[in-house]
């Protein structure tokens, strides 16, 4: 990831864990989908209660390298691509740090999406600006 990311600080719960002890692979989507919550609410200035524009519709992992119960990871999250009603996101998870060994990498697709009307829209332009700003500003 070459733009500045935003990061998500999760800590290893003994739950996340598989018999092996290390995180089983279902439990990175639910990292991935908390640090684009985390980033969106963060990026839009939405309270948590209230829906964000757009929904998740493709989602994809790598598993890198394990992580245990009681470790801390960090999900870094950057837009990476935009479409016409779309945008492309990454998602490394981190053992530690920003800068700790990677553990997977994640990918997902979200569509922006009117709850009322039940369609998708075009990505304004104020989304793509708040976007710059933030992962051009490191």
């Amino acid at each position: 990831m070459t733009q500045r990311a935003f990061e998500t600080s999760i800590e290893v719960r003994y739950r996340d864990t598989d018999s092996m002890g290390h995180i089983s692979s279902p439990i990175y989507y639910d990292y991935m989908q908390s640090a684009y919550l985390e980033y969106m609410h963060a990026l839009l200035e939405l309270p948590k209660s209230e829906k964000l524009p757009h929904i998740m519709v493709k989602t994809s992992c790598e598993y890198i390298s394990q992580a245990y119960y009681g470790d801390t990871v960090v999900v870094l999250s950057t837009v990476s691509k935009f479409g016409g009603k779309s945008f492309e996101m990454e998602h490394e998870v981190r053992l530690g740090s920003a800068n700790g060994r990677v553990v997977a990498k994640l990918q997902s697709v979200h569509v922006m999406f009117d709850y009322e009307k039940q369609s998708t829209y075009p990505i304004p332009e104020d989304f793509r600006t708040r976007v710059a700003n933030f992962q051009e500003a490191g």
